[in-house]
Protein backbone atom coordinates (compact mmCIF):
# COMPACT_ATOMS: atom_id res chain seq x y z
CA UNK A 1 0.00 0.00 0.00
CA UNK A 2 0.74 3.40 -0.63
CA UNK A 3 1.68 6.35 1.79
CA UNK A 4 -1.67 7.52 0.60
CA UNK A 5 -4.68 5.54 0.03
CA UNK A 6 -7.96 6.59 -1.92
CA UNK A 7 -10.28 4.49 -0.97
CA UNK A 8 -14.39 4.32 -0.89
CA UNK A 9 -16.43 5.67 2.28
CA UNK A 10 -17.29 2.07 3.34
CA UNK A 11 -13.55 0.59 3.02
CA UNK A 12 -12.08 3.98 4.69
CA UNK A 13 -12.37 2.94 8.29
CA UNK A 14 -12.21 -0.59 8.19
CA UNK A 15 -8.99 -0.23 5.95
CA UNK A 16 -7.25 2.15 8.67
CA UNK A 17 -7.95 -0.54 11.57
CA UNK A 18 -6.67 -3.24 9.52
CA UNK A 19 -3.47 -1.28 9.14
CA UNK A 20 -3.47 -0.58 12.91
CA UNK A 21 -3.92 -4.27 13.59
CA UNK A 22 -1.74 -5.41 11.24
CA UNK A 23 1.18 -2.98 13.38
CA UNK A 24 0.15 -4.27 16.53
CA UNK A 25 0.68 -8.33 15.19
CA UNK A 26 4.11 -6.67 14.00
CA UNK A 27 5.47 -5.61 17.43
CA UNK A 28 4.89 -1.98 16.17
CA UNK A 29 3.48 1.08 18.10
CA UNK A 30 1.13 2.27 16.44
CA UNK A 31 -1.33 5.48 16.47
CA UNK A 32 -4.90 6.86 14.46
CA UNK A 33 -5.29 9.93 13.71
CA UNK A 34 -8.06 11.56 12.49
CA UNK A 35 -9.67 15.26 12.62
CA UNK A 36 -12.97 15.14 14.31
CA UNK A 37 -14.07 12.74 16.98
CA UNK A 38 -17.28 11.42 14.70
CA UNK A 39 -14.46 10.54 12.19
CA UNK A 40 -12.71 8.70 15.91
CA UNK A 41 -15.41 7.24 16.55
CA UNK A 42 -15.97 5.97 13.70
CA UNK A 43 -12.67 4.04 13.14
CA UNK A 44 -12.48 2.95 16.87
CA UNK A 45 -15.52 1.13 16.61
CA UNK A 46 -13.84 -0.66 13.39
CA UNK A 47 -10.25 -1.11 15.93
CA UNK A 48 -12.47 -2.53 18.64
CA UNK A 49 -14.53 -5.07 16.87
CA UNK A 50 -11.58 -6.56 14.86
CA UNK A 51 -9.42 -6.49 18.50
CA UNK A 52 -12.58 -8.69 20.13
CA UNK A 53 -12.72 -11.39 17.15
CA UNK A 54 -8.72 -11.54 17.57
CA UNK A 55 -8.93 -12.12 21.22
CA UNK A 56 -6.82 -9.27 22.31
CA UNK A 57 -10.06 -7.88 23.86
CA UNK A 58 -10.93 -10.19 26.65
CA UNK A 59 -13.66 -10.77 28.99
CA UNK A 60 -17.14 -8.75 29.29
CA UNK A 61 -16.93 -5.06 28.60
CA UNK A 62 -17.91 -2.33 31.66
CA UNK A 63 -20.04 0.48 30.80
CA UNK A 64 -18.73 3.74 32.55
CA UNK A 65 -20.55 6.92 32.49
CA UNK A 66 -17.84 9.47 31.59
CA UNK A 67 -17.25 13.41 30.98
CA UNK A 68 -16.99 15.24 27.62
CA UNK A 69 -15.82 18.62 27.64
CA UNK A 70 -17.17 20.71 25.46
CA UNK A 71 -14.50 22.87 25.84
CA UNK A 72 -16.47 26.47 26.16
CA UNK A 73 -14.77 29.43 26.99
CA UNK A 74 -15.43 31.41 29.85
CA UNK A 75 -17.88 33.92 28.42
CA UNK A 76 -20.00 31.01 27.29
CA UNK A 77 -19.82 29.17 30.67
CA UNK A 78 -21.37 32.78 32.31
CA UNK A 79 -23.75 32.76 29.89
CA UNK A 80 -27.04 31.23 31.14
CA UNK A 81 -28.88 30.38 27.87
CA UNK A 82 -25.95 28.34 27.00
CA UNK A 83 -27.05 26.25 29.51
CA UNK A 84 -30.02 23.19 28.96
CA UNK A 85 -30.99 20.77 31.68
CA UNK A 86 -29.00 16.91 31.35
CA UNK A 87 -25.65 18.85 30.80
CA UNK A 88 -22.73 18.02 33.38
CA UNK A 89 -20.88 20.62 35.21
CA UNK A 90 -17.21 18.85 36.60
CA UNK A 91 -15.30 21.34 39.22
CA UNK A 92 -11.39 21.62 39.04
CA UNK A 93 -11.58 24.10 42.35
CA UNK A 94 -13.90 24.23 45.42
CA UNK A 95 -16.40 26.71 45.66
CA UNK A 96 -18.59 27.36 48.93
CA UNK A 97 -20.67 23.88 49.24
CA UNK A 98 -19.03 22.23 46.10
CA UNK A 99 -15.86 20.53 46.06
CA UNK A 100 -12.97 19.77 44.20
CA UNK A 101 -13.62 16.88 41.60
CA UNK A 102 -17.18 17.21 41.83
CA UNK A 103 -19.45 16.67 39.16
CA UNK A 104 -23.26 17.35 38.99
CA UNK A 105 -26.05 17.52 36.06
CA UNK A 106 -27.71 20.71 35.23
CA UNK A 107 -31.45 20.15 36.00
CA UNK A 108 -32.80 23.60 35.44
CA UNK A 109 -32.20 27.24 34.28
CA UNK A 110 -33.51 30.31 35.57
CA UNK A 111 -32.38 33.98 36.54
CA UNK A 112 -28.55 33.48 35.69
CA UNK A 113 -28.35 30.81 37.97
CA UNK A 114 -28.06 27.14 37.78
CA UNK A 115 -29.95 24.34 39.16
CA UNK A 116 -27.70 21.52 39.76
CA UNK A 117 -27.89 17.65 40.95
CA UNK A 118 -25.99 15.71 42.54
CA UNK A 119 -24.53 11.49 42.69
CA UNK A 120 -26.90 11.23 45.74
CA UNK A 121 -30.02 13.19 44.27
CA UNK A 122 -29.58 16.10 46.59
CA UNK A 123 -29.62 19.93 44.62
CA UNK A 124 -27.99 23.03 45.27
CA UNK A 125 -27.55 26.10 43.08
CA UNK A 126 -25.20 28.14 41.12
CA UNK A 127 -24.92 31.91 39.99
CA UNK A 128 -23.25 32.63 37.25
CA UNK A 129 -21.21 35.77 37.62
CA UNK A 130 -18.52 38.08 36.10
CA UNK A 131 -15.42 35.54 37.67
CA UNK A 132 -13.64 32.46 36.44
CA UNK A 133 -15.95 29.94 36.08
CA UNK A 134 -13.41 26.69 38.11
CA UNK A 135 -15.75 24.47 36.42
CA UNK A 136 -15.30 22.51 33.11
CA UNK A 137 -18.82 21.78 31.24
CA UNK A 138 -19.73 19.09 29.16
CA UNK A 139 -22.04 16.06 28.81
CA UNK A 140 -22.12 12.61 30.24
CA UNK A 141 -22.02 9.30 27.98
CA UNK A 142 -21.43 5.88 28.35
CA UNK A 143 -18.36 4.16 27.53
CA UNK A 144 -17.57 0.40 27.30
CA UNK A 145 -14.30 -0.95 27.95
CA UNK A 146 -12.71 -4.23 28.33
CA UNK A 147 -9.44 -5.91 29.33
CA UNK A 148 -6.74 -4.84 27.16
CA UNK A 149 -8.52 -1.57 25.87
CA UNK A 150 -6.22 1.01 25.15
CA UNK A 151 -7.76 4.75 27.06
CA UNK A 152 -6.96 7.98 26.58
CA UNK A 153 -7.04 10.60 29.67
CA UNK A 154 -8.35 13.71 28.65
CA UNK A 155 -7.79 15.62 31.92
CA UNK A 156 -5.14 16.10 34.59
CA UNK A 157 -6.20 14.69 37.91
CA UNK A 158 -4.10 15.14 41.58
CA UNK A 159 -0.45 15.00 40.01
CA UNK A 160 -1.51 11.27 39.41
CA UNK A 161 -2.81 11.54 36.09
CA UNK A 162 -2.03 14.05 33.04
CA UNK A 163 -4.40 15.17 29.99
CA UNK A 164 -3.17 13.17 26.98
CA UNK A 165 -1.73 9.95 28.70
CA UNK A 166 -2.68 6.68 26.85
CA UNK A 167 -2.55 3.95 28.84
CA UNK A 168 -3.84 0.00 28.54
CA UNK A 169 -6.06 -1.52 30.56
CA UNK A 170 -4.94 -4.96 32.84
CA UNK A 171 -8.08 -5.30 35.19
CA UNK A 172 -11.92 -3.67 35.97
CA UNK A 173 -12.28 -3.97 39.56
CA UNK A 174 -15.93 -2.88 40.26
CA UNK A 175 -16.08 0.88 39.31
CA UNK A 176 -12.06 1.03 39.45
CA UNK A 177 -9.75 0.23 36.12
CA UNK A 178 -6.50 -1.70 37.09
CA UNK A 179 -3.96 -0.18 34.47
CA UNK A 180 -1.22 -2.01 33.20
CA UNK A 181 1.66 0.75 34.82
CA UNK A 182 0.20 -0.38 38.22
CA UNK A 183 -1.99 2.74 38.84
CA UNK A 184 -5.53 2.94 39.00
CA UNK A 185 -8.40 4.71 37.64
CA UNK A 186 -10.73 5.40 40.59
CA UNK A 187 -14.76 6.12 40.73
CA UNK A 188 -13.77 9.96 40.83
CA UNK A 189 -12.04 10.19 37.51
CA UNK A 190 -14.23 9.78 34.50
CA UNK A 191 -12.35 11.97 32.03
CA UNK A 192 -11.09 9.20 29.69
CA UNK A 193 -12.26 8.15 26.29
CA UNK A 194 -10.82 4.84 23.55
CA UNK A 195 -7.41 5.18 23.05
CA UNK A 196 -6.80 4.20 19.29
CA UNK A 197 -7.41 7.11 17.39
CA UNK A 198 -6.91 10.69 18.59
CA UNK A 199 -7.75 14.45 16.98
CA UNK A 200 -3.92 16.31 15.60
CA UNK A 201 -4.12 18.47 18.97
CA UNK A 202 -3.88 15.15 21.28
CA UNK A 203 -1.28 13.73 19.13
CA UNK A 204 1.22 16.71 19.74
CA UNK A 205 3.88 15.11 21.67
CA UNK A 206 3.26 11.98 21.08
CA UNK A 207 5.76 9.43 18.73
CA UNK A 208 5.02 5.98 17.29
CA UNK A 209 6.63 3.43 14.72
CA UNK A 210 3.73 3.57 12.41
CA UNK A 211 1.02 6.85 12.11
CA UNK A 212 -1.90 6.34 10.52
CA UNK A 213 -3.99 9.16 9.36
CA UNK A 214 -7.45 9.27 8.36
CA UNK A 215 -9.66 12.06 6.42
CA UNK A 216 -12.68 11.17 4.40
CA UNK A 217 -14.49 13.55 2.65
CA UNK A 218 -16.80 14.30 5.34
CA UNK A 219 -14.06 15.70 7.88
CA UNK A 220 -11.73 17.23 5.97
CA UNK A 221 -12.92 20.96 6.63
CA UNK A 222 -11.44 20.54 9.81
CA UNK A 223 -7.60 20.14 8.04
CA UNK A 224 -5.21 22.50 7.25
CA UNK A 225 -1.32 22.33 6.32
CA UNK A 226 -0.67 22.66 10.35
CA UNK A 227 -3.08 20.28 11.49
CA UNK A 228 -2.10 17.77 8.82
CA UNK A 229 1.65 18.39 9.66
CA UNK A 230 1.08 17.50 12.73
CA UNK A 231 -0.62 14.29 12.34
CA UNK A 232 2.02 13.17 9.90
CA UNK A 233 5.13 13.81 11.78
CA UNK A 234 3.85 11.39 14.73
CA UNK A 235 5.16 8.26 13.14
CA UNK A 236 9.22 7.64 13.36
CA UNK A 237 9.24 4.61 10.98
CA UNK A 238 5.89 4.85 8.42
CA UNK A 239 2.80 7.13 7.70
CA UNK A 240 -0.31 6.42 5.72
CA UNK A 241 -2.85 8.28 5.19
CA UNK A 242 -6.33 7.08 4.06
CA UNK A 243 -8.79 9.03 2.34
CA UNK A 244 -11.69 9.08 -0.30
CA UNK A 245 -10.75 11.78 -1.76
CA UNK A 246 -7.05 12.84 -2.30
CA UNK A 247 -8.02 15.81 -4.81
CA UNK A 248 -10.58 17.29 -2.01
CA UNK A 249 -7.60 16.33 0.86
CA UNK A 250 -4.25 18.00 -1.36
CA UNK A 251 -6.55 21.13 -1.53
CA UNK A 252 -7.34 21.29 1.90
CA UNK A 253 -3.22 20.16 2.95
CA UNK A 254 -2.63 23.64 0.89
CA UNK A 255 -4.54 25.97 3.21
CA UNK A 256 -2.97 26.92 6.39
CA UNK A 257 -4.28 28.64 9.55
CA UNK A 258 -2.05 30.97 9.79
CA UNK A 259 -3.55 34.82 9.96
CA UNK A 260 -0.57 36.03 7.94
CA UNK A 261 0.44 32.81 5.57
CA UNK A 262 2.29 33.51 2.77
CA UNK A 263 0.79 32.63 -0.38
CA UNK A 264 2.46 29.87 -1.99
CA UNK A 265 1.48 28.59 -5.56
CA UNK A 266 0.68 24.98 -5.34
CA UNK A 267 2.51 23.00 -8.50
CA UNK A 268 -0.16 21.32 -10.95
CA UNK A 269 0.93 17.96 -9.87
CA UNK A 270 -0.93 14.38 -9.43
CA UNK A 271 -2.91 14.69 -5.98
CA UNK A 272 -1.05 11.50 -4.50
CA UNK A 273 2.29 12.80 -5.74
CA UNK A 274 1.74 16.21 -4.07
CA UNK A 275 1.08 14.44 -0.85
CA UNK A 276 3.62 12.59 -1.30
CA UNK A 277 5.72 15.85 -1.61
CA UNK A 278 4.34 17.43 1.66
CA UNK A 279 4.99 14.02 3.54
CA UNK A 280 8.98 13.97 2.36
CA UNK A 281 9.24 17.89 3.58
CA UNK A 282 7.71 16.75 6.59
CA UNK A 283 10.41 13.87 7.25
CA UNK A 284 13.10 16.18 5.81
CA UNK A 285 12.59 18.84 8.17
CA UNK A 286 12.45 16.16 11.66
CA UNK A 287 15.50 14.93 9.95
CA UNK A 288 17.53 18.50 10.56
CA UNK A 289 16.13 19.50 13.26
CA UNK A 290 17.27 16.23 14.74
CA UNK A 291 20.67 16.85 13.31
CA UNK A 292 21.03 20.22 15.17
CA UNK A 293 20.19 18.53 18.82
CA UNK A 294 22.83 15.88 18.11
CA UNK A 295 25.31 18.99 17.10
CA UNK A 296 24.11 20.86 20.14
CA UNK A 297 25.15 17.84 22.30
CA UNK A 298 28.79 17.89 20.37
CA UNK A 299 29.48 20.90 21.38
CA UNK A 300 28.59 21.54 24.73
CA UNK A 301 31.37 20.70 27.32
CA UNK A 302 30.73 17.49 29.40
CA UNK A 303 29.56 18.96 32.79
CA UNK A 304 27.24 21.13 30.34
CA UNK A 305 25.68 18.14 28.38
CA UNK A 306 21.62 18.12 28.72
CA UNK A 307 19.40 15.13 29.54
CA UNK A 308 17.91 14.85 26.18
CA UNK A 309 15.33 12.36 25.93
CA UNK A 310 13.91 10.97 22.60
CA UNK A 311 9.59 10.77 23.33
CA UNK A 312 9.20 6.99 22.62
CA UNK A 313 5.41 4.99 23.17
CA UNK A 314 5.13 1.40 24.17
CA UNK A 315 8.77 0.37 23.65
CA UNK A 316 11.75 1.36 21.54
CA UNK A 317 13.04 1.42 17.87
CA UNK A 318 15.56 2.91 15.61
CA UNK A 319 14.76 5.24 13.50
CA UNK A 320 14.63 4.14 9.82
CA UNK A 321 11.52 6.52 8.96
CA UNK A 322 9.71 5.84 5.71
CA UNK A 323 7.00 7.51 3.55
CA UNK A 324 4.77 4.58 2.71
CA UNK A 325 5.70 0.63 2.35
Amino acid sequence: MGAVAELSESQLHDSAAQSYLKALAQNQSALLVAPTWAEIEAVTEKVRAALKTSGRLAGEEKEFQVFDSLSWTEAQKRDARQYRPGMMLHFHRKMVGLANDESLEVVGVANDALQLRRRDGSETSLKLGAVSAPFDVGESRTLKVAVGDKLLLQANWRKKFVNGELLEVKAIQGDSVMLADGRVIPESYRTFTHGYAVTSHAAQGKTVDEVLVVASSRSLSAINQQQFYVSISRGRDACRVFTDDVEMLRSHVTRSSARLAAVEVVPLVHSRKFIQTILQRGHRFLKQFRQRLGLQQTILPDNRSPQMKTPRYEHQRTSTHRIGV
